[in-house]
Parts: structure tokens; sequence; C-alpha cells
């Protein structure tokens, strides 16, 4: 399991237990009551044709009206994987865009910067497609997307299933 989860950064040992520990710290500081904006600690797989790898990220959703609309920004660290063959190392993304929910289930949509052209993605400017279904207040499991939707000649694109705990 530690193995799974150290594919996510590319650093040495010393570096990524104190990556670690400030990853559970911030989530310590976060966590509290909220009634509006909402801070997301995300964690799970990628998988598919790309191979699969860890996933983690924090996400903001703030509420545009009453009627269940949403303005979101985030930022996720991909894990390593291989494909091909060969090791795509970690990669990191920053995403925006809008999500509208109905009953328990919800639908994004946004741009994706990812910091790393490789195997993968093609670009660094991506969209990103996003479905996730609320368990509970606090827990959803999510499933979403990113790729240049076949603007380069490299378009595998990243997915990833996550399970999501809200922070605030």
């Amino acid at each position: 399991m530690w193995a799974y989860i150290r594919q996510l950064v590319g650093n040495g040992k010393v570096a990524t237990i104190g990556i670690f520990v400030f990853i559970v710290i911030l989530c310590l500081l976060f966590w509290r009551s909220g009634h509006a904006a909402e801070v997301d600690l995300r964690a799970g797989s990628s998988f598919g044709t790309e191979g699969t790898g860890p996933v983690i990220g924090f996400h903001f959703r703030q509420p545009l009206n009453d009627q269940q609309l949403y303005v979101f920004a985030g930022t996720d660290l991909w894990g390593s994987t291989i494909y091909r063959d060969a090791t795509v190392p970690n990669n990191w993304d920053w995403n925006v865009g809008l999500e509208t929910c109905r009953w328990r289930i919800c639908g994004s949509i946004g741009a994706d910067f990812l910091q790393r052209i490789d195997a993968i993605n093609g670009a660094h400017t991506d969209y990103m497609l996003g479905l996730s279904y609320q368990i509970s207040d606090r827990w959803a499991v999510a499933l979403f997307h990113i790729s240049d939707a076949g603007t380069t000649n490299v378009n595998i694109g990243r997915q990833a299933i996550t399970v999501s705990y809200r922070l605030q």
C-alpha cells in the first residue's frame, strides 16, 4: 500500500513523509462545520488504458445560487503509472469549472491545466468532466476525466474514481 501511495510524488523518503504529514495537518486545519462553501479532500485511483496510480486532491466548491449550481476550483496529484511498458511520472493539475446537482447526483465540466505534457496527455490545457454521487452530507464518490478532446496527437487522457470527504 505504501509503495502505491508513494507513486504520488517523485521525492525521496524524508520529503515524501514530510509532504504527507503536511497534507494531514492541512486536513485537520480545514476540518470544521461549514454551511456554505466546501473544501473537500478526495483520494482514489486512476484507471484505464493509461494504467493505475493513486490520485489525491483538494477541491473548493462555492454555491452560486439556491438551485444546486456551484463553481469549483481544485488541484489533483496524479501518481505515476505504467503505460506501454514505460513509467509515466507523476503529474499535477489545477481545474476550475461549473457543477450542477439533482437529487444526490452531480455533474461537472471545466478547464484543467496539467503541469507536464506526457505520453497520456498531449497538452497543458485540457477539459475536465465529472460525475459524483453524494453518499451523505460529507461523503461522495466521484468519477472524473481530463483530456484535450483530440486537439493533440496524444489524447489518451486520465480518469480516476475517488472518495471525497468534505472537510468544511
